[in-house]
C-alpha cells in the first residue's frame, strides 16, 4: 500500500517547474523594462545636455551666459525628472511583485490542497488506534495555513502602507518641485 500517487507527485513537480519558468520569465521581464527605462532617461539626459552645450556655444554675451546659465541649474526641472524616474522604477517594481506573489499564493494553495489529500489518505488507511496522530497532523496543518494567512495578510498591509508613503512622498516632492519653480520664476521676473 502507498500513500503517495505517482501521478499526483509528477504533477506536482512539473507544476513548480512551471512556476519556476513563470517567476523567471517576470524577472526577466522585469529586467529588460528597467534596462529600457534606464536607456530612455540616459539618452534624454544626453540629449539635454547637449542642447545646453549648443545654446552655450550659441551665447555671445555675459546677458545670454547667465541666461543659459539659470536655464541650465534648473533645479525643480532636475528634481522632476529624477522623481518621474523613480516613480516608474518603483512601478516596475511594485508590479513585479505583485505579480510573483499572485503566482506563488496559487502555487502555495496547490500545494495546501494536496497535503490535506495526503493527510486524508493517511487518515482512511491510518491503524485503528492512530486517530490521535491524525488529529495532531490536521491541527498542525490547520495552524500552518493559519500562520501562513496572518503573514500573507500581514505582507500586504506592509506594501499597502509603503506604497501609500511613496505616494504621499511623491506628491509632496511634485508640490515641492512646484513651488521651486514658481520661487525661481517670481525671482527671474523681478
Amino acid at each position: 500500500m502507498s500513500f503517495f500517487d505517482v501521478e499526483k507527485l509528477n504533477a506536482a513537480q512539473k507544476a513548480n517547474i512551471d512556476l519556476l519558468q513563470q517567476v523567471a520569465g517576470k524577472l526577466f521581464e522585469s529586467a529588460e523594462q528597467l534596462g529600457q527605462l534606464q536607456f530612455k532617461t540616459l539618452r534624454a539626459s544626453a540629449d539635454a545636455q547637449i542642447e545646453n552645450l549648443r545654446k552655450l556655444s550659441e551665447t555671445r554675451d555675459p546677458q545670454a551666459f547667465l541666461d543659459w546659465q539659470g536655464a541650465f541649474a534648473q533645479k525643480a526641472a532636475q528634481a522632476e525628472q529624477v522623481l518621474e524616474f523613480n516613480r516608474k522604477v518603483y512601478e516596475l517594481i511594485s508590479s513585479t511583485q505583485s505579480e510573483i506573489s499572485k503566482l506563488a499564493e496559487r502555487q502555495v494553495a496547490s500545494g495546501s490542497q494536496q497535503v490535506q489529500e495526503l493527510v486524508e489518505t493517511i487518515a482512511k488507511n491510518a491503524p485503528a488506534g492512530a486517530e490521535p496522530a491524525v488529529a495532531v497532523l490536521r491541527s498542525a496543518l490547520e495552524t500552518a495555513g493559519n500562520v501562513y494567512e496572518s503573514a500573507q495578510k500581514a505582507a500586504k498591509q506592509a506594501a499597502e502602507i509603503a506604497e501609500n508613503g511613496i505616494a504621499a512622498a511623491t506628491t509632496a516632492a511634485n508640490q515641492a518641485t512646484r513651488e521651486a519653480s514658481k520661487a525661481a520664476s517670481g525671482k527671474k521676473a523681478a
